[in-house]
C-alpha cells in the first residue's frame, strides 16, 4: 500500500471509530462506561495495525509470467571510465510523493517528540519551585485505599496535579491550598494515583502522537481526557460526600489556576474551553439508566472487529506488493562477464541462430545472486531448461527470471528486498558451464536487460561489487535486431 494510502486509510478508520463511539455516547453512559467506550475505540482504531503483525495478508493478483505473489528491491551499474557524465537533469532527482509523504510523517513524529521533550524540561522547573507542606492526608489515602501517602506541595500557580514515578506528589497552586475546597482537590489526585492514571494517560494520549495527521484522533484523545477526570470526578464526590461543594471547588478552582503550558501531566482543570461546563452538567444532573446500551456496544463490536481485521489483513498484503515503480540499487552478482547478450546469437548447444530472451553472466559455480530490486517471488522451482529457476515480480509489469542456479534460497511467496540472496550461481538446466541466465520482462515482452537504466547500461555491462570495484566487459559484435520471442534456456559459450 502506498504511503498516500496508508494516510486514506487511518483516516476514514478513524473517522469511522470516532462517529461510532460518539453515536454510543449520545446515550448517555455512566463516566465509567463512557470511558471504557472511549478507551476501547482507541484500541479499535489500532487494531488493523496490530493485526497486520499476525495476520496472513490478503492475496494480491499479480501479471506474472509463471506466478503470483508479495515485494522486492535493485542492482546499480556503473558506465564504463570513459563514459559522459550524467546531463544536470538525469543527476537531480527529486523525491517522489511517497518519499515526500512519509518524510512529512517522520517529520510531525520528530515535532511531537521534541514538544514532549520541551514539556518534561518544564513540568521539572515547575517541579523544582515547589514546596513541601506538611499538611495530614494520611485519612484521606487510606479512604482511598492507598498504601503509601504521597507528599504535597506547593507550586506557584496552575493547576494542581500528580507527578512521579518512585516518589508520588500532589502539586496544589498555592491560590488553592488553604482554601475550602484544598481536600477536596487533594483527595480528586489521590484518585487518580489509586486508578493508575499515571501509567494509563500517556498510553492513552499515544494515539493522538501516532496518527497526528488524523483530526479524528485527536478528538478520540479530548474524549479520554475527558472522560478521565469525570470518573475521578466521581469517585471524589462519593468519598468526600458533597456534590454541591466539589461543583464549587472545580469553578473557584477554574477561575484561580492558570495551567501551565504543555506540561505531560493530567492537570485538575482541562484547558479545552466548555470542559469545565460539560464536567458540572456531568456532576450536577440526574440521568437515567441508559437502556439496551450494552447491546449497542455488542453488535458494534461485532461490526467493528472483522472490519479491523478485514483492514490488518489488507495493510499486510499492500505491504507485501511490489510497487508500479522499479529502481535497481544492488548489484546481481558481486562481479561477472557478459558471456552472451540479449538477442539473436548462435545456440552454444544447438549452434542453431536463435533469438536469446536475457544475458548470461558467468562466475564461478556457487557465487551468491542478489536480488536487485524490492518484489515478491512468483515461482522459484525447476523449470526444464532454465534449470532452478527463480522468477520476481518487482513493480508493475515487471517480471526478473534468474535460471540456471546451482540452490534457490527463496520459495513462493517469499518478500524480498534489495541485496537478498536469492539463489547461487550454477549450471542447471541445459547449461555449458556455471553462469546465471538473467532475463527482464515487461508486461509480457522480453526486453534486454542492458538497456535497463540503473540495471544494465549502454552496451557495455558492468557489475559493481560490494567494496564499489567494478568489472568492465569488452562489448560484442552487433547483433541485428529481432521480434521478441518465447524465452530460451540459457548457457555459457565457453
Amino acid at each position: 500500500m502506498s504511503p498516500l494510502g496508508l494516510v486514506l486509510l487511518v483516516l476514514g478508520w478513524s473517522a469511522a471509530v470516532w462517529a461510532g463511539a460518539s453515536l454510543i455516547c449520545r446515550m448517555k453512559p455512566a463516566p465509567k462506561l463512557a470511558q471504557a467506550i472511549w478507551r476501547g475505540a482507541a484500541l479499535v482504531m489500532l487494531a488493523p495495525f496490530a493485526a497486520s503483525l499476525f495476520l496472513p495478508g490478503l492475496p494480491a493478483r499479480f501479471e506474472a509470467q509463471l506466478a503470483e505473489l508479495p515485494l522486492m528491491e535493485p542492482l546499480t551499474v556503473m558506465p564504463a571510465e570513459g563514459a559522459a557524465a550524467a546531463s544536470p537533469a538525469q543527476a537531480l532527482n527529486l523525491p517522489d510523493a511517497a518519499t515526500l509523504i512519509l518524510g512529512v510523517i517522520a517529520a510531525g513524529w520528530a515535532v511531537r517528540f521534541l514538544l514532549w521533550g520541551i514539556s518534561q524540561v518544564r513540568l521539572q522547573r515547575l517541579k523544582a519551585r515547589a514546596m513541601r507542606t506538611n499538611r495530614p492526608i494520611g485519612h484521606w489515602a487510606e479512604a482511598v485505599g492507598l498504601s503509601r501517602t504521597p507528599r504535597v506541595h506547593v507550586i506557584p500557580r496552575g493547576a494542581p496535579f500528580l507527578a512521579g514515578i518512585l516518589k508520588r506528589s500532589v502539586y496544589v497552586p498555592a491560590a488553592l491550598i488553604n482554601g475550602t475546597g484544598a481536600q477536596q482537590v487533594i483527595v480528586h489526585e489521590l484518585v487518580h494515583l489509586k486508578r493508575g492514571d499515571l501509567m494509563t494517560r500517556p498510553l492513552e494520549r499515544l494515539i493522538a502522537d501516532v496518527f497526528w495527521f488524523s483530526p479524528f484522533a485527536w478528538w478520540i484523545r479530548g474524549q479520554l481526557d475527558f472522560w478521565r477526570e469525570a470518573v475521578v470526578d466521581e469517585e471524589t464526590v462519593e468519598l468526600t460526600g458533597d456534590r454541591i461543594a466539589y461543583a464549587r471547588t472545580l469553578a473557584s478552582a477554574a477561575r484561580v489556576s492558570r495551567d501551565e503550558a504543555v506540561l505531560p501531566v493530567a492537570a485538575f482543570i482541562l484547558r479545552k474551553k466548555g470542559t469545565l461546563k460539560m464536567r458540572l452538567n456531568q456532576l450536577l444532573t440526574e440521568k437515567q439508566r441508559p437502556r439496551r446500551l450494552g447491546l449497542v456496544m455488542a453488535a458494534a463490536l461485532v461490526c467493528a472487529a472483522p472490519l479491523a481485521l478485514a483492514q490488518g489483513m489488507l495493510i499486510k498484503g499492500a505491504a507485501a506488493a511490489p510497487g508500479a515503480e522499479i529502481s535497481y540499487s544492488h548489484a546481481v552478482l558481486d562481479k561477472a562477464r557478459l558471456t552472451s547478450a540479449f538477442g539473436l546469437r548462435k545456440h552454444p548447444i544447438t549452434g542453431e541462430m536463435k533469438s536469446h530472451g536475457g544475458v548470461d553472466l558467468a562466475d564461478a559455480k556457487g557465487v551468491p545472486v542478489y536480488a536487485p530490486a524490492a518484489g515478491a517471488i512468483t515461482f522459484a522451482a525447476e523449470k526444464g531448461a532454465y534449470g532452478h529457476l527463480v522468477e520476481m515480480q518487482a513493480g508493475g509489469d515487471t517480471v526478473l527470471r534468474f535460471a540456471q542456479l546451482d540452490a534457490m534460497k527463496v520459495k513462493a511467496g517469499d518478500v524480498v528486498k534489495p541485496g537478498d540472496v536469492i539463489g547461487t550461481l550454477g549450471e542447471s538446466g541445459q547449461a555449458t558451464g556455471p553462469h546465471l541466465h538473467f532475463e527482464v520482462w515487461r508486461g509480457g515482452i522480453a526486453v534486454d536487460p542492458q538497456a535497463e537504466e540503473g540495471l544494465v547500461l549502454a552496451d557495455d555491462l558492468f557489475v559493481m561489487s560490494s567494496s564499489g570495484g567494478k568489472v568492465p566487459v569488452p562489448p560484442e559484435p552487433p547483433v541485428p535486431p529481432v521480434p521478441p520471442q518465447e524465452p530460451t534456456e540459457g548457457g555459457t559459450e565457453g
